[in-house]
């Protein structure tokens, strides 16, 4: 059973998806602030393992498992490059460098369903905004990989959606690849739009990403890039 977008987020999503498919594109940074991540910290889990985990995990996380297990077998036909789809990312960093993960939720825009979700781990050094860009790179990848071309990406990092939307230059030197690498996935999709939403509204990849942390493992999306 797939989830949904919870019914006080669907009118925010259709309208931001509405909006996407007549934007193309975002403009470059002009200026930035450095700023302390807002993200959660998260966990990841490997996809393959999940029904094997399932078993020894907690209620939470083993519906996380079933869930992932689910979409691995549906993915085929799901994803149509004509819809548009909404990408939710998180992440966060225990120490701020220390212990450090991602999460990313994609949705069906018009039905309002969950079709994929993944976490990433990376590793013991990490800050908070390294690992929220993570959750938006490696979401992007995803996405991408799967057949997405009409994207709507949001989070609850002001540093990351002001960046990529060109209100805040990239000052720190550590995440500057980061975001080359953000730049450069947007001009793979037909349309790209990134907003800004309240923590309260990202709470599915945020448990991806403290489950990432409490695991220390996280999903293998590097397989499908």
């Amino acid at each position: 059973q797939v989830s949904q977008i919870p019914k006080t987020e669907n009118k925010r999503a259709d309208e931001l998806a509405e909006n996407a498919a007549n934007e193309k594109g975002n403009t470059l940074p002009k200026r930035d602030d450095e700023v302390t991540s807002d993200a959660q910290p998260s966990s990841l889990e490997d996809m393959r393992e999940s029904q094997q985990l399932a078993q020894s995990e907690t209620t939470q996380e083993g519906d996380v498992v079933a869930q992932q297990q689910n979409q691995i077998a549906k993915t085929d036909q799901m994803f149509s490059p004509e819809k548009i789809y909404v990408l939710r990312f998180d992440g966060g960093s225990r120490g701020n460098p220390g212990v450090a993960g991602a999460g990313m939720v994609l949705y069906d825009a018009e039905e309002g369903t969950e079709v994929w979700s993944g976490q990433t781990y990376l590793g013991t050094s990490s800050t908070n905004n390294e690992a929220e860009y993570t959750g938006l790179v490696t979401g992007l990848k995803h996405a991408h990989s799967l057949g997405v071309r009409q994207i709507v990406a949001q989070g609850d990092s002001l540093l990351v959606v002001n960046q990529l939307n060109g209100e805040w230059r990239v000052k720190n030197e550590r995440l500057k690849p980061f975001f080359r690498e953000a730049v450069k996935l947007r001009e793979q999709f037909d349309s790209f739009q990134i907003n800004h939403i309240p923590r309260a509204e990202n709470s599915r990849a945020d448990m991806l990403a403290n489950i990432a942390m409490d695991n220390k493992k996280g999903t293998h999306l590097d397989e499908v890039y």
